[in-house]
């Protein structure tokens, strides 16, 4: 152990210090990958508006995660944690720079959910972009358009002629002609769009008017905007009254804490599973999962637990926090983060048996993207062997647990998957079975991770790194392991 950390800290990060300038250095990075970022959506809007919605639902589920922690341990009323508590609250705060992020997610949406937003110009309605389920339908087209359709176009092209050809006829005879052809032309072609379409495909139009009440850009974006409504109401709420405990050490703002983890566990589960199925899972509008939001909450429950350890050895080898984080809350965040790793396999396994068991091809499809003859199959292989056989042994040993080298690897191991894991996610709806990286996965990756850690790390500088006026410190501080 290092001098450094037997001193008895302020909690505070020293100006001047590397961790002081640390949110500068985030800046930096953000900035870069939003240059690189920003050019790209003027070359391949398409494939860079997957890349964004890949980074920012990574930072997302971190914000989220550290959300959960803190909401968690006012609702258990648990001390052990109060010493690593105040990290998950500098995290939390950071959803606010992720309100802002998410415009180029408003903007670039139908490159994203056309299939679903710009259902209704199957039906005479009006687009927003072209939408994969317009395209197929133009591939239909195309295919049987030269065979089927040429006849009444040459007929069209006929009477045309007659008409310029015959006496007494005028210019207002011309256009009242031309507009009743087109709207004959227009008849015949819708009525050939239902002729061609497989029963598959009128079948998936039928779904997505089934959705439609739910699955519709105005209601998308009011869902969006209550939905970072309520993360950053509670995360704000619970920051606020534990810095200000700081200055006042009034265990009443314990009990106000404590009093709304009940609500807020509620607001918060209900919010992340929405804006899951929202963002994630409507990028194939046809699939449905009523477990997907619970996949999505074991990953960010994952992140966070991986996060604490790494960030509280980080502080701690940095002289921050002195004994204030020790080997028993190592333990104690090793083994929630592999409680965690359990549960994200045995929800991952549980929605992928149901699918494959039940058969129901609007469910299976899913997989399809994932699991066949293309190089996504071997992601899922990593994500299998690297996000749960692996760390199910590795995490499995106490002494693994309490050694914070060994602990520190789990973790920032874990922090990897993560990522691998919202790659998993999103990219394979961008070419259905090709596996296709891009520079910009890594510059969104910059521009989103950079800019929220930029504010948390800026946030870090201001108030002490563990909440020193919260009554439970002194427990925390000598917590022991049975």
């Amino acid at each position: 152990m290092s001098e450094a950390t037997k001193v008895d800290p302020k909690f505070r990060i020293a100006k001047g210090t590397l961790w002081d300038n640390a949110w500068k250095y985030a800046a930096m990075l953000g900035g870069l990958g939003l240059v690189i970022t920003g050019i790209g959506f003027t070359q391949d809007a398409h494939r860079v508006a997957f890349s964004w919605l890949f980074a920012f639902t990574v930072f997302l589920t971190v914000a989220l995660g550290a959300l959960f922690f803190v909401v968690l341990q006012h609702l258990t009323v648990a001390s052990w944690s109060v010493t690593v508590r105040r990290i998950a609250e500098f995290f939390s705060v950071g959803v606010v720079a992720l309100a802002f992020l998410f415009a180029p997610i408003v903007i670039y949406r139908t490159e994203l959910y056309g299939e679903w937003m710009n259902h209704g110009t199957e039906h005479g309605g009006h687009a927003e972009g072209d939408s994969v389920l317009g395209a197929s339908v133009a591939h239909a087209q195309g295919e049987h358009g030269e065979a089927d359709h040429g006849a009444p176009n040459q007929g069209a092209g006929d009477h045309a002629a007659e008409a310029h050809g015959a006496p007494g006829h005028d210019g207002a005879g011309h256009e009242g002609s031309a507009e009743a052809h087109g709207a004959d032309d227009h008849g015949d072609a819708a009525e050939a769009h239902g002729e061609h379409m497989t029963p598959e495909h009128r079948l998936h139009g039928e779904l997505l008017d089934h959705k439609a009440p739910y699955l519709n850009v105005p209601a998308w974006m009011a869902r969006a905007a209550i939905y970072f409504l309520v993360w950053i109401v509670l995360a704000m709420f619970y920051f606020r009254a534990s810095t200000r405990q700081d200055r006042s050490r009034d265990t009443a703002e314990t009990v106000k804490m404590q009093s709304w983890a009940p609500m807020a566990t509620f607001a918060f589960g209900f919010s992340l599973t929405f804006a899951a199925f929202d963002w994630l899972m409507s990028l194939t509008p046809g699939w449905y999962s009523t477990i997907f939001g619970v996949c999505v909450f074991a990953g960010s429950a994952v992140t966070i637990h991986s996060l604490l350890i790494v960030m509280s050895l980080a502080f701690r080898n940095a002289g921050l926090l002195g004994e204030a984080v020790n080997t028993e809350h190592m333990h104690d965040l090793g083994k929630l983060t592999f409680g965690f790793i359990v549960f994200w396999a045995y929800v991952s396994f549980s929605q992928m048996m149901l699918i494959w068991y039940a058969g129901i091809p609007e469910e299976a499809v899913y997989y399809h993207l994932r699991w066949g003859d293309h190089g996504w199959t071997k992601v899922s292989v990593i994500l299998l062997v690297g996000h749960f056989v692996f760390p199910f042994f590795f995490m499995l040993s106490r002494n693994v647990k309490r050694k914070y080298a060994l602990v520190g690897f789990g973790a920032a191991w874990m922090l990897m998957m993560h990522i691998v894991d919202i790659y998993w996610y999103v990219l394979p709806h961008f070419a259905p079975g090709h596996l296709e990286g891009s520079l910009f996965d890594v510059s969104a990756l910059l521009a989103v991770g950079g800019t929220y850690l930029a504010v948390v790390f800026y946030v870090m500088r201001e108030y002490p790194l563990v909440p020193v006026g919260d009554p439970r410190l002194s427990r925390a501080l000598h917590h022991q392991n049975a």
